[in-house]
């Protein structure tokens, strides 16, 4: 098994025991550290999926001790960390990628960016022009409960990461100008699941992380982004 194939596995299962598997992963620095990210975004998917917001206010102000702030900072800084640490590894990971398989970097992109789905609370219209419009872009009607807005690296450009609060946990919007995708592409992967489409500066990935329909988000987005960039040019390696 070549370091192509392993990615290609861990993208479907990063819990898999196949031999080869197991064998490349023990023998192949880079491709061991992206298997202990892969599994640790799970971890925080699963934690970031089982919180119930509506049980959270109804516990009070009471029970949002100092000793729980200890505890979530303690999380975010081990989150920080992972980032710090993976950011050689990314760049490196996003190198493998053909310039035609933007699903597969939708989805290895995410992965990397797993503090995003830390945030509870609904960013204003004020946050949201804060984060977005430096990278260009600008929301006519933002959809409600976006939680996070991060300008992100993709490739070679700067994009932007938004977190959406859907019915079933987190929506995961990736706005990619210069990533010219030749059509409608389906984004999979285990947890994963949504649409890439092309746009007139690049493309737009939307991903549900708990099999949640994406559609409707999607037609909203197509609606009120704005990119104020022109063309952007196309990435290259």
């Amino acid at each position: 098994m070549n370091c192509e194939q392993f990615q290609n596995r861990l993208m479907e299962d990063p819990f898999c025991k196949d031999g080869d598997f197991v064998v490349h992963r023990e023998n192949c620095v880079r491709c061991a550290r992206e298997w202990r990210q892969a599994r640790e975004f799970e971890r925080l998917l699963h934690a970031a999926m089982s919180v119930q917001p509506e049980k959270e206010l109804k516990l009070g102000r009471m029970r949002r001790s100092a000793c729980w702030r200890r505890k979530t900072w303690v999380k975010a800084a081990s989150i920080l960390l992972l980032i710090g640490v993976s950011v050689t590894g990314f760049n490196l990971a996003q190198q493998t990628f053909a310039g035609n398989n933007l699903p597969q970097l939708v989805v290895r992109h995410i992965q990397k960016e797993p503090e995003a789905l830390g945030s509870r609370r609904a960013m204003n219209r004020m946050e949201l022009a804060e984060a977005l419009s430096p990278q260009g872009f600008d929301l006519v009607e933002a959809p409600a409960g976006i939680t996070a807005a991060i300008p992100c690296w993709i490739r070679k450009r700067r994009g932007v990461h938004l977190v959406v609060q859907g019915g079933n946990g987190p929506v995961t919007v990736l706005l990619m100008p210069g990533e010219y995708a030749p059509r409608r592409q389906a984004v999979a992967a285990v947890s994963l699941s949504g649409i890439l489409i092309p746009t007139g500066w690049g493309s737009m990935a939307v991903v549900s992380h708990a099999e949640e329909d994406v559609e409707p988000l999607m037609r909203a987005l197509q609606r009120n982004v704005r990119w104020r960039g022109g063309r952007a040019r196309a990435a290259s390696f």
